[in-house]
């Protein structure tokens, strides 16, 4: 796991010991892969095991009865899938893959287990947790009061910060494997909305197509036409009654 995206994210909140890595290692014993299009979870299956991306993308998604779907966030490398898995007998969504994907899974128990010998690991973890809370909150605001535009610009600037928080490398997160249909998915737009709001960024020369992909030309600019505030994404430390409980 060293070295891994989920790695480079607990690096960064600098309170975790050599021990809670080492334990956090230990539940890694089964990786897994899965080619695209594939489902990872199913919605009303079994909240049975708790999975960690570790290369590719994946997408978590709630359809209604006539098959539209609302696309509700982005699995990264380095995100943790099934979290709550230890508190819910059901999965309320779907999760299908959009790329290649590596990942660990382990049961529900053994991160319990992990808990118990390692609080502030469970601190660590429960802190990504709230990160993909804070996600949620915004993906209802870009949805619910942000243009057309602006809806696209903010997502792509999410995506490609997030990229770079799990250590992805700054030309690499310019790249999104997705289509427009997707977007369409993500933002609550028709497909003919979703490629009219993009062609607007590609005249302004914020983005583009190449070899089947989105790639962020200018981050600074989207950032700027979104009204982007990366205050919701940051990594930082812990509210001091909280540190000063953990164990040292």
């Amino acid at each position: 796991m060293e070295n891994s995206p989920l790695h480079f994210q607990l690096e960064s909140l600098r309170f975790l010991e050599a021990t809670d890595f080492d334990i956090l290692e230990g539940l890694f014993t089964r990786e897994e892969t899965a080619g695209s299009g594939k489902l990872l979870a199913i919605e009303g299956g079994a909240a049975d095991k708790v999975m960690v991306l570790s290369k590719g993308w994946a997408l978590r998604y709630k359809s209604l009865p006539d098959g539209r779907r609302q696309i509700l966030n982005f699995l990264l490398p380095g995100d943790i899938v099934g979290f709550f898995a230890l508190l819910f007998k059901t999965v309320e969504y779907g999760i299908e893959t959009l790329t290649p994907v590596t990942m660990n899974s382990f049961s529900p128990e053994k991160l319990l287990d992990a808990f118990n010998n390692a609080p502030r690991l469970a601190v660590a973890l429960s802190w990504l947790a709230g990160q993909d809370e804070r996600q949620l909150d915004e993906q209802i605001v870009r949805v619910g009061r942000r243009s057309a535009t602006e809806r696209m610009a903010h997502l792509f600037v999410e995506l490609h910060y997030r990229l770079l928080q799990a250590g992805i490398p700054g030309d690499e997160a310019q790249h999104f494997p997705m289509k427009q249909t997707i977007l369409a998915d993500t933002l609550g737009m028709s497909h003919v909305h979703a490629n009219r709001s993009f062609r607007t960024l590609v005249r302004e020369g914020l983005v583009t197509l190449r070899d089947g992909e989105i790639l962020l030309l200018d981050p600074d600019s989207l950032a700027q036409v979104a009204g982007f505030d990366a205050g919701y994404l940051e990594q930082e430390s812990l509210p001091k009654a909280t540190e000063s409980a953990l164990p040292h």
